[in-house]
């Protein structure tokens, strides 16, 4: 029996007043811009490339395939492939081999690709997720068909639309201009995962996004809102599902009857199926105190950071921090010379501080606001001792990277970096193992 838990929670502010009303600006595929795709999957396994220099595409055209898992890919815009290219990787962590198109302006239509209706079949539908070629937009890149693959037991479709790292408006504003396309994809992969409802969860104080899907749920009586507390990682699967359900799985969700997908991922779905276009373009925040125009920017999948980075504008001035993603989960980058890829949501631009660490004053507050109950303190002495049997029994494995124990160290100790070279390591170990 556990006697103690972590709180595994906490309000963060969450700076995002900087860019949910902003106006949105629009990067159009002009001629002679480009876009880059990746050669190598986020696991490091080589994706097969179907085109090579010199051939013209479409939009919408297949370019490639995930070999790890069935996931084709499509060019963005159309044009000519060139001489592929090492551009730096934010999945490698290192430059990588790239395809590179370069746009003619005209964003010439491929085929498109087989459509269903809201009253296709449970196999139809899947299949069209399959074909797809969407994986998870809520930054983690996971093949969204595989969770609906013959899923067995599912009572609930819990669409999260939380949202909960700081500056991150990307999924407020495409929810709220989306609402059909968000109902019309629940639907979907209601009927797809057997769910007999779907949870649309979002935070307190999103009024405009909660009206705005609220006004059209006559025509979806299975469908409601639900509205969680503004702390952070609320967005988390397994915070998450415990505010929602009050209940706790082993390892994944559907042990207890839910499917999970993050609100984009769904509004994807509701479009790309019913219309047969696959995603050539995403909305991403570009927001932090080093940006002078915070707002969100619609590109072309595949577009450079550079080019939304010289869209927002950013004091040079400063020493800054490039962040691709939210500050909490992920890490600065030395370069904007990296491409936008389709799960990655945001771009976070800081001012860069710098910060004395102090010895560890054994308060406990890591372990006390560590979501996942593990102790971080502990596994980076283990991983200082090299003490790799010690970290494995402190199931560092469990470690999300949500930042919560760098966050709330008062020592500014550096955990969650230790976690991850601790996951690192392990990982490794425990493959050598097999």
């Amino acid at each position: 029996m556990i006697l103690f838990r972590s709180v595994g929670r906490r309000h963060l502010d969450g700076h995002k007043e900087l860019s949910k009303h902003s106006e949105i600006i629009h990067l159009d595929s002009k001629k002679g811009s480009k876009v880059y795709f990746p050669t190598m999957a986020p696991n490091n396994t080589a994706i097969k490339v179907l085109v090579a220099p010199g051939d013209k595409v479409k939009v919408g055209q297949r370019i490639a395939e995930r070999t790890d898992f069935y996931v084709p890919i499509y060019s963005s815009v159309s044009g000519t492939v060139l001489e592929f290219e090492n551009v730096f990787s934010t999945s490698a962590n290192r430059p990588t081999k790239h395809i590179v198109i370069e746009s003619d302006g005209l964003n010439t239509p491929s085929d498109p690709l087989k459509t269903v209706t809201l009253d296709s079949t449970k196999e139809e539908i899947f299949e069209a997720i399959k074909e797809a070629g969407l994986v998870g937009l809520g930054g983690a890149g996971f093949p969204t068909y595989v969770k609906y693959n013959n899923p067995k037991g599912i009572h609930t479709l819990l669409v999260n639309g939380v949202e909960c790292e700081p500056f991150l408006t990307t999924d407020f504003v495409t929810m709220k201009d989306n609402v059909e396309d968000l109902l019309n994809g629940c639907e979907l992969l209601m009927k797809a995962s057997g769910a007999e409802k779907a949870i649309i969860a979002i935070k307190v104080h999103k009024e405009e996004v909660r009206d705005a899907i609220r006004a059209q749920l006559d025509s979806h009586p299975n469908v409601v809102v639900q509205e969680v507390p503004d702390v952070y990682p609320m967005g988390w699967e397994r915070t998450l599902i415990k505010e929602v359900f009050h209940k706790e799985y082993d390892r994944l969700p559907g042990e207890i009857g839910v499917v999970i997908s993050n609100g984009q991922t769904v509004i994807s779905i509701g479009s790309v199926l019913l219309k047969g276009h696959p995603i050539s373009e995403r909305t991403i925040t570009v927001s932090g105190d080093a940006v002078l125009n915070p707002t969100n920017v619609v590109c072309k999948i595949g577009t450079l950071a550079k080019e939304l980075i010289d869209a927002v504008g950013v004091n040079h001035e400063l020493d800054i921090n490039l962040i691709p993603g939210g500050p909490m989960c992920s890490k600065a980058v030395n370069t904007d010379l990296f491409p936008m890829y389709m799960q990655m949501g945001a771009l976070t631009i800081l001012k860069a501080k710098t910060y004395k660490e102090e010895p560890c004053l054994r308060c406990g507050s890591c372990t006390h606001h560590c979501p996942a109950g593990l102790q971080p303190v502990e596994i980076r002495r283990a991983l200082k001792a090299k003490d790799y049997d010690r970290m494995i029994k402190l199931n560092v494995m469990s470690c999300v990277e949500c930042g919560m124990c760098s966050y709330s160290c008062p020592s500014r100790i550096e955990l969650t970096d230790a976690m991850k070279n601790a996951k690192t390591v392990t990982r490794f170990k425990l493959s050598q193992k097999k």
